[in-house]
């Protein structure tokens, strides 16, 4: 799990599908919202004159607030941060290494496997065999 540190404070996030919506509601759709919380401009990706403007410091503490509320209620604490909060405890030059680990929970989040279920109770015979045929051979 990704954690940052807002002032001593170990938080962890969490991206889910929850946070997906809230992050489309509260800062832009899942397209734009890289572009807004690294700085850049969405249609020049080397163009950087966005960054640390006021849209580009919004988008990233609301995103570290969203995922920093969902990984301590995760953790069984309360979600407690707040934009201006996270802002705060953020100094500029660790805006960037904070939204990256955003970034990389948003990833891991995303690339989260399900654990296949054990089986149990009856066992249909012919779709284990179909199963079989079905998984690679090595």
């Amino acid at each position: 799990m990704v954690t940052i540190n807002l002032k001593g404070r170990e938080v962890p996030l969490v991206y889910t599908t929850q946070e997906m919506l809230k992050i489309q509601e509260e800062i832009a759709p899942l397209g734009q919202v890289i572009p807004l919380v690294t700085g850049r401009n969405p249609e020049d990706e080397k163009d950087r004159s966005q960054f640390a403007g006021p849209e580009h410091l919004k988008a990233a503490g609301k995103l570290i607030r969203i995922l920093g509320n969902a990984g301590l209620e995760v953790a069984g604490k309360d979600g407690d941060l707040t934009d201006k909060g996270v802002l705060r405890a953020i100094r500029p030059a660790e805006l960037m290494e904070n939204v990256n680990a955003c970034l990389s929970a948003m990833d891991e989040g995303m690339r989260s496997e399900i654990p296949k279920e054990e089986k149990t109770g009856p066992v249909d015979v012919v779709l284990e065999q179909i199963e079989r045929k079905k998984e690679p051979t090595g």
